[in-house]
């Protein structure tokens, strides 16, 4: 099954720039590869350049960021729009009431000598992030709540929103159990924010080879009934909740429904599962048919696996294996058409749907495992997330059902 145009010259730029898959790496140098991609080193030039001048010139207005890139007001007003969607930048009011722009991400260099990379060198890396023992507000905005010595969430809120009490995406980042992090994921969570209209709860759990199964499982329920007993003080709507992860923050996800669910101390009104991965046997076809990738192959996902250390049939891990799926929140389930897990999600959404749950499912043709990341590089990310953000926005501000409709 080929990729699209698009995913076939992005798939190329990572082989151009040395991009290898974690199985072929020292677990620092896969959490290294993690952050490149993470920030803003596949946007193309001309979306660089507006986070390279908004990095460098804050609260610019669109005649500023035109002038400064080159490129007329019309054009730059439109890429503005998209990279605001997409979670890079936004728009605010200056003390002047002047509406102009502001960048939430800093970008990361790359190695390349051509104009991206000039572009790129432009943006200073961030300082590492370090743990405090208080609430912390961050240069975008955000706010961190540290909730134990190694696990922290971080809220982010939409640009502009009347409501008193927001309601909730508790986000689950993906990255095998032993990369990834939530400032890796921060421009989607600033965009699903952003195109929801809800507060994004993004969760750091520990990471495996140093805290191995259960950890992130323990982190995430420790992370969620922190945010249910506090959720009243931070303007967050506990009864308005939804669940969000990707690869095998989707396994995370769907365990932590169940379990809040059944033991009745929380209740999320949809579950929101992107390329899940749910078995840590690996035993679907897909495993074999897309064994090569690309992005993330099946040894990448074993290499994965290996350092997280679950049982194999463990239900927290692999919630293929559950027996009894009945009661599960509504599911919206999003397949990449080229992906060694493909098949996780499309029989775990036939699974659902056979013990009586309401499940929307997706197959994203012609894209990868991750390529929900990569918007606005490729259109069928940006519909992703647009897609995403309506059902956030039905279920959680109207409580109407999901839409069965595929995306085009």
């Amino acid at each position: 099954m080929p990729l699209d145009p698009q995913a076939t010259e992005l798939v190329a730029r990572l082989g151009r720039a040395g991009v290898v898959g974690p199985a072929q790496l020292t677990v620092a140098g896969a959490r290294h590869e993690g952050l490149k991609i993470g920030g803003t080193w596949l946007l193309d030039d001309m979306s660089l350049a507006v986070v390279a001048h908004l990095s460098r010139i804050s609260l610019s207005n669109t005649s500023e960021v035109a002038h400064g890139i080159g490129l007329n007001e019309e054009a730059t007003e439109e890429l503005l729009h998209s990279l605001c969607q997409s979670g890079y930048v936004r728009r605010r009011e200056d003390p002047e009431g002047e509406d102009r722009w502001v960048c939430l991400v800093s970008g990361h260099r790359r190695a390349r000598r051509d104009v991206t990379g000039v572009l790129a060198a432009l943006i200073t890396d961030g300082d590492p992030i370090t743990l405090v023992d208080e609430e912390e507000e961050l240069p975008d905005g955000t706010h961190r709540y540290p909730i134990s010595d190694d696990v922290s969430l971080r809220v982010y809120r939409p640009g502009a929103t009347g409501q008193k009490k927001l309601p909730v995406v508790y986000f689950i980042h993906g990255g095998g159990y032993v990369t990834g992090s939530v400032d890796e994921y921060k421009e989607v969570c600033h965009s699903t924010a952003e195109l929801s209209g809800c507060a994004v709860v993004g969760i750091d759990y520990r990471l495996a080879p140093e805290h191995p199964f259960p950890a992130a499982f323990e982190d995430v329920v420790t992370g969620l009934r922190w945010l249910v007993e506090r959720a009243e003080s931070l303007g967050l709507d506990r009864h308005r909740m939804a669940v969000m992860g990707d690869s095998v923050g989707g396994a995370l996800s769907t365990s932590l429904s169940f379990l809040a669910q059944r033991e009745g101390w929380a209740r999320f009104l949809v579950q929101i599962l992107l390329y899940p991965a749910l078995d840590t046997s690996m035993s679907l076809p897909s495993y074999r048919l897309h064994a090569d990738g690309p992005v993330t192959s099946s040894a990448d996902m074993a290499w994965y696996y290996s350092h997280y250390g679950a049982p194999l049939g463990e239900a927290t891990s692999s919630p293929l294996s559950r027996s009894d799926l009945s009661g599960a929140a509504p599911a919206l389930i999003l397949t990449a058409e080229v992906d060694p897990v493909h098949d996780d999600g499309v029989d775990y959404a036939n699974r659902l749907r056979q013990a009586g749950n309401e499940v929307e499912h997706i197959e994203c043709e012609g894209v990868f495992h991750g390529f929900y990341r990569f918007s606005p590089t490729l259109d069928a990310a940006t519909r992703a997330r647009s897609h995403v953000a309506e059902v956030l926005n039905r279920r959680l501000n109207s409580g109407a059902a999901i839409d069965s409709d595929a995306l085009e």
